[in-house]
């Protein structure tokens, strides 16, 4: 299966998007803890600087009108977002000794209006 595509002035961030571009946040969560603090820097080291400028040009659209460029674009930022703060708080790993099993976090969906 060919890899979704970025917009042209992302095109060097697509080395990402096959592992980082995830659409849930169960997916997100779930990259979170099996990677390591190494990976994640490096995935934090390259959109990092490229974050503002990449939320200004989705900017263009509601969340419901994302062309399907966009919208991986969209999914990498979240992705971002969701699992920057091991790298901005200097841990040393993405999990903690002792700390509640991450695997045994249940994700369910509730309807707007719920």
């Amino acid at each position: 299966m060919p890899s979704r595509k970025l917009p042209e002035p992302f095109a060097t961030l697509q080395p990402f998007v096959d592992a980082w571009a995830l659409g849930s946040e169960q997916e997100r969560f779930r990259k979170l803890h099996t990677t390591t603090i190494e990976d994640l820097r490096a995935f934090y080291d390259a959109v990092l600087p490229r974050l503002r400028e990449a939320l200004a040009y989705l900017d263009q659209w509601t969340i419901g009108e994302l062309p399907e460029d966009a919208r991986t674009l969209y999914d990498l930022a979240m992705t971002f977002a969701e699992t920057a703060h091991p790298v901005d708080l200097q841990w040393k790993d993405v999990d903690f000794p002792d700390a509640y099993p991450w695997d045994r976090f249940e994700f369910r969906t509730v309807s707007a209006g719920a």
